[in-house]
């Protein structure tokens, strides 16, 4: 009897784990097959000197900012933040960002205004073949106008995308050196001003939030983590590039990490690039750089839907062109087109530099 009783509390311990595993691996996100045709059209002509673009951001009073990385023309036009007049039309707002003293070059990517008032910015230096001297940089504002701008950390490799919640800022870094995995750290606004933060292999663990590994299909030279957002509930949501996989994390009220899980996982969205929340509409809009598409996440349905997706294009007309970045501004969905290498659908970098809008 005793042997019955205690094979029969293994199987429902068996049973119970594999709920509970499965429970784990079941998605929440679904792809959805009825997708709203959305044709873009074109917000802005940068110009010549502009011509690679990536990270956006807004102010308090919704001014329209735009990070311009120039890898590849730096030494010809430099990097600058450019901000939009009453017209929609780009002006440089912020062109003496702090050039790296190894590389002598900056190149701003990711951003986003901080709880207090002030841009941070993620220089990526592995643009300059340099591993680990990538740097985040924030530009104190006032009256919104910038004064001055300084060096808050360094030593991330591949840095990516820069997100605050609440009094804590969030950033990715793209490329771990195994070429496999990828992280998102995380830094108080008290220990940012401090400065000085310098990453290396013995601290690197203090400020990881999570690790996310390039699934084993991806055998192509790429990157992992890149786009990341907050819902209103405080949840992030963390987009692969090279694998499209997403992972929703849950914080405890301290900032550390509470929960991570994959919600979804699918051969219909293989690329993530940038990552906005609109809470308006309760969801997170997607670019997908290799595909030339944009993807709208409805966190009230659980439903990635397809907006838009065209064949190679040089951006002229507002066609997508290696989608970088998304944000909402003025009701319009903007949509960045990087534009600078080769891929997938984007045959050649070619001279059109280019921001896409779409009619919500």
């Amino acid at each position: 009897m005793k042997r019955i009783i205690k094979s029969a509390i293994g199987i429902l311990i068996l049973m119970s784990t594999s709920n509970l595993f499965s429970q784990e691996n079941k998605q929440e996100i679904k792809y959805s097959e009825t997708s709203r045709v959305i044709k873009p059209t074109l917000f802005a002509d940068l110009g010549e000197t502009c011509q690679t673009p990536d990270g956006m951001a807004l102010d308090k009073k919704g001014n329209l900012f735009l990070a311009i990385t120039n890898p590849i023309s730096f030494e010809k036009y430099g990097s600058k933040i450019l901000t939009f007049d009453k017209n929609d039309k780009p002006i440089i707002w912020f062109d003496k960002l702090p050039l790296h003293p190894v590389t002598n070059k900056v190149h701003p990517m990711g951003m986003e205004f901080g709880p207090d008032g002030n841009l941070y910015i993620m220089d990526n230096q592995f643009f300059t073949r340099n591993e680990n001297l990538s740097r985040l940089i924030r530009i104190i504002v006032k009256d919104g106008k910038p004064i001055n701008a300084e060096v808050l950390a360094e030593g991330f490799n591949f840095g990516e995308a820069v997100r605050w919640s609440k009094n804590r800022v969030y950033i990715t870094d793209a490329l771990f050196e195994n070429r496999r995995e990828s992280g998102i750290y995380s830094f108080s606004l008290e220990e940012l001003n401090k400065k000085n933060i310098v990453l290396n292999p013995s601290n690197k663990k203090d400020y990881l939030v999570a690790t996310f590994t390039l699934k084993s299909e991806v055998t192509k030279r790429t990157i992992g983590i890149d786009g990341i957002a907050f819902d209103k509930k405080g949840n992030l949501y963390a987009g692969n590039f090279g694998d499209g996989v997403i992972t929703k994390m849950e914080f405890f009220a301290d900032g550390k990490l509470k929960s991570k899980k994959i919600v979804f996982d699918s051969d219909k969205l293989k690329c993530c690039d940038g990552f906005f929340y609109d809470e308006k509409r309760n969801s997170i809009f997607i670019a997908n750089y290799e595909n030339n598409s944009v993807h709208q996440l409805n966190l009230d349905t659980n439903t990635i839907s397809l907006i838009w997706e065209n064949e190679n294009a040089n951006g002229s007309d507002g066609l997508l062109d290696n989608p970088c970045e998304t944000i909402v501004y003025k009701g319009k969905l903007l949509v960045v087109n990087y534009d600078t290498f080769e891929g997938e659908k984007n045959k050649e970098a070619d001279s059109f530099h280019t921001i896409s809008s779409f009619e919500l």
